[in-house]
């Protein structure tokens, strides 16, 4: 078993969840880090164009060759000229970035991740109670429908947790795990300051995704504090 550091890449890591993400796995200082967003809006550009993540992809070819640890932290509730656009450009906004830009960033770095040695590589998608379709219908959760109406975001977190599934079963003799990690409901800009808990709490169950226990356990089900998803029946 190698001793090396994993080298960990991270979009969506200059605000929010995904900031505190990076500072979490700073701190340990048993990883390096592969961040290059500064504000949300030019993360937003970069995961919507495939020539950008080509880019990006590159730059990490150039300078390591390979990389272990892949988080697709990256989302949006609405468009943030949502005000001025109607329901079909909002849903091409979200789920450009929400699904598309997850699975474009997947794909163009997977070469990467199967370039890699390290005896552990891992994809972590961060999702929410909010995709899971038993959730929304239930009148017993607190996160249903009834109290969290919000139809292009709820439904693009239901996509993108259908493709970490596909991805988890197509890449699992290729020795790469593929895990759904949800941090909760928690107080950033993205929930504008409404939560049950601070952004420094979120990455716990995010880095326990990535970098903790056996990733095999977690086929099939989904890293997050509350069990709302055992409750729920995922």
């Amino acid at each position: 078993m190698s001793n090396k550091k994993p080298l960990i890449l991270i979009t969506g890591a200059n605000q929010g969840i995904g900031f505190a993400t990076a500072q979490n796995l700073a701190s340990t200082g048993k990883c390096h880090l592969h961040i290059g967003a500064r504000s949300q809006e030019k993360v937003d550009a970069v995961v919507t164009s495939d020539a950008s993540i080509a880019v990006a992809a590159k730059t990490v070819s150039d300078g390591f060759g390979s990389f272990d640890i892949l988080f697709n932290s990256t989302g949006i509730s609405t468009s943030p000229d949502h005000a001025n656009l109607g329901l079909r450009e909002n849903f091409r906004a979200v789920f450009g970035l929400n699904v598309f830009g997850v699975a474009f960033v997947t794909d163009e770095f997977l070469p990467l991740l199967r370039a890699s040695t390290d005896h552990d590589r891992r994809i972590v998608n961060v999702t929410t109670g909010l995709g899971h379709i038993s959730i929304t219908l239930s009148p017993a959760s607190e996160f249903s429908a009834k109290s969290f109406a919000l139809p292009i975001y709820c439904s693009s977190k239901c996509v993108l947790n259908m493709i970490t599934a596909v991805d988890a079963v197509r890449l699992a003799d290729k020795g790469i795990s593929v895990v759904l990690a949800a941090p909760g409901y928690t107080q950033t800009n993205f929930t504008g300051g409404n939560g049950v808990k601070e952004a420094s709490q979120a990455p716990l169950q995010i880095v326990r995704a990535a970098t903790e226990g056996d990733p095999r356990e977690y086929f099939g089900t989904v890293v997050d504090e509350e069990d709302v998803y055992e409750e729920f029946g995922w």
